[in-house]
């Protein structure tokens, strides 16, 4: 079981490391099966907080500091907020809808039929929709991904900034999830431990994407998302 969780987590964690989000999204199902969805959900939430930890230290230069603060305004109390709402949300149907918005816009930025305002109220506005998602439904890289996707960042930093913001929504629900009884140390262990496989597979990913072309590693990011979302669509 632990081969498989640390050989899942290193996938997942180059797979995110790659395209900015979808490692919960492989790993996440793997936990499930081994201990049930109300232990896998504290677990990948530890194992991810580390793995957007790691990218984040990896691009640490390019961080775009200021909107990520700015992302961050509504997106922190909002997780924890939809944290709170996490058990009586009908899931399925709310990340069916949430999954056809997405599909949508990365169809429009890979057609480049949408341009979104590159200001503050995006970004401020972008991470308050994400972080009540992320609290509510457990998603968040897709949506967090779309914002920052907007302002033309470079492969690194698009990634380190999109980490960043991410790492702190993930500590918010870990803090919540323990004042909820939801934590203990057999989650911490096996959150840890699935998070450093995942930490070894960012690095990994964080070197391959220094090479690419901007402008196609974005269309690659959009349509990754397209893929990402119909597949959640079936699935859940």
């Amino acid at each position: 079981m632990y081969v498989i969780l640390i050989i899942v987590g290193l996938i997942s964690g180059f797979f995110s490391g790659s395209v900015g989000f979808g490692g919960g999204m492989i790993i996440l199902p793997v936990i499930t099966y081994f201990y049930g969805v109300e232990i896998a959900v504290p677990i990948s939430t530890i194992a991810q907080m580390l793995s957007n930890l790691s990218r984040s230290a990896f691009g640490f230069k390019d961080i775009q500091w200021k909107k990520v603060f700015q992302f961050l305004i509504f997106a922190a109390p909002l997780t924890a907020i939809g944290s709170y709402g996490f058990a009586v949300v009908p899931k399925q149907l709310m990340t069916r809808i949430l999954c056809v918005f997405l599909i949508i816009f990365a169809i429009m930025k890979v057609t480049g039929k949408i341009k979104l305002p590159q200001t503050k109220t995006t970004v401020v506005v972008g991470g308050g929709l994400t972080g009540l998602i992320n609290g509510l439904l457990g998603i968040s890289g897709p949506l967090s991904s779309a914002v920052f996707l907007t302002f033309g960042l470079s492969n690194v930093a698009y990634i380190a900034s999109e980490s960043t913001a991410a790492f702190f929504m993930h500590l918010i629900k870990a803090i919540t999830y323990n004042k909820l009884n939801l934590m203990n140390s057999h989650i911490l262990f096996n959150g840890l431990f699935i998070g450093i496989a995942m930490m070894v597979g960012n690095y990994l990913a964080i070197r391959l994407i220094k090479n690419i072309n901007k402008k196609l590693y974005q269309k690659i990011v959009a349509i990754t998302m397209i893929l990402v979302s119909l597949w959640l669509i079936i699935s859940v």
